[in-house]
């Protein structure tokens, strides 16, 4: 059973989630021959001001 975290800065459309999902689903199909039924997908969205690189926040 996969599971796949994305953590993303800022906010996805509902659109950019579904064919992103799609993209995992399929890719871990046909690479590792897991099922879509049993693949999961789980998208974070962090403010700007939550996550910095080094001591740069990106918000």
């Amino acid at each position: 059973m996969p599971y796949v975290s994305v953590r993303v800065v800022g906010k996805l459309s509902k659109d950019q989630k579904q064919k992103i999902a799609t993209d995992i689903s399929d890719s871990l199909l046909r690479h590792a021959n897991k099922s879509k039924d049993h693949t999961y997908v789980v998208f974070d969205e962090v403010a700007g001001e939550n996550w910095a690189q080094g001591e740069k926040l990106f918000g």
